[in-house]
């Protein structure tokens, strides 16, 4: 049976705090998130905290700080570098207004070999491609990069990329996923089989592609309402996505009677943190973290003795209004076990 053995805060210092990932690296603990005024302002810097013991932590370092708004960080860990990618996001146009510019979008990296003395950020992969979960098999990297060349990005949904590169920094397209994808993660499985869990383009269902080396070939299946930010482990032989869940209204969009319909199933009233177990036919919801608000966006960090540590951000501690969007946010660390 699920469980949550503890919960702490391990971040907060009155900013929107958010975006995690997490990875241990040469015998330290490391979590990284973006820090803003809000769930998106220009000011958006990647940061790095580090722990010993899981309980005191200390900043590592803001390795990638750009003139953009830098967002979604996430890292990757080898025997002796830890890297951090990020998307940077700027408006060209009506004074940078994110509400009125062109968005440009270009990923940036940045290395370490000590985990606090980090490189100058450089730019990967495509300009208009979002460079996102991020990871490493054997000896290659793999991500899976949404998003449209600068000049067709317009009224188009973004292409989901699975990209790969064998030292981090030059990556080359292997495949197109869907040309209707957004935030995805990836696992393989035991047959070798990539499984991606991919936010939905069109912000409306939650999508599993499968493809068999040499990962060009994909299956995609419809497995439900929409999970921003899915992240795919295995436990015990079973798959689970974590992310975030749209609490709705049960009364649906309608009279306070009506349960809705799949179609239109009701206003969002909250948000959690949320674990699903993945069946052939869809998710059964299994756990929720302590959350609300502007939360989710997970990393992982597997123990010894089964259990997982994972990092988060919620605001379930903080007050905030009707756009909590634009409140502050903490981040998170649960040990959970499946």
């Amino acid at each position: 049976m699920a469980e949550i053995d503890w919960v702490r805060r391990i971040y907060k210092d009155g900013w929107h705090n958010a975006f995690t990932d997490f990875q241990l690296f040469q015998g330290r603990y490391y979590v990284c998130f973006r820090n803003g005024l809000s769930h998106v302002s220009p000011e958006g810097k990647a940061v790095v905290i580090a722990s010993d013991d899981l309980v005191d932590w200390y900043r590592a370092g803001v390795p990638i700080n750009t003139t953009g708004d830098d967002r979604d960080p996430h890292l990757v860990a080898t025997e002796d570098r830890l890297y951090i990618y990020a998307g940077s996001v700027s408006w060209i146009g009506r004074g940078g207004d994110p509400d009125g510019g062109v968005r440009i979008t270009q990923t940036h990296c940045a290395v370490t070999e000590d985990g606090e003395t980090w490189s100058n950020p450089v730019p990967v992969y495509r300009e208009g491609y979002w460079l996102w979960g991020v990871g490493r098999i054997d000896d290659r990297f793999y991500g899976l990069a949404y998003g449209n060349e600068p000049g067709d990005r317009e009224g188009r949904p973004s292409e989901l990329h699975l990209v790969q590169s064998t030292d981090g920094l030059d990556w080359e397209l292997v495949s197109v996923v869907t040309k209707n994808g957004s935030e995805a993660t990836f696992r393989i499985a035991a047959d070798g089989a990539m499984r991606v869990a991919i936010r939905g383009g069109d912000e409306n269902r939650f999508i599993m592609a499968v493809a068999k080396p040499p990962f060009t070939d994909w299956r995609l299946q419809d497995l439900g309402e929409v999970i921003p930010a899915p992240l795919l482990v295995e436990v015990g032989r079973r798959e689970y996505v974590i992310g975030r869940q749209h609490v709705r209204d049960p009364g649906g969009p309608g009279d306070p009677g009506d349960p809705g319909d799949a179609d239109d199933p009701g206003k969002i009233v909250d948000r959690r943190t949320s674990i699903w177990r993945v069946e052939e036919d869809g998710v059964v919801h299994v756990l929720d973290l302590p959350s609300g608000g502007d939360t989710s966006y997970v990393g992982v960090v597997r123990q010894e003795d089964g259990a997982l540590l994972l990092s988060y951000y919620s605001q379930h501690e903080v007050e905030t209004g009707e756009k909590h969007f634009l409140y502050p946010a903490n981040i998170y660390l649960a040990k959970v076990r499946l």
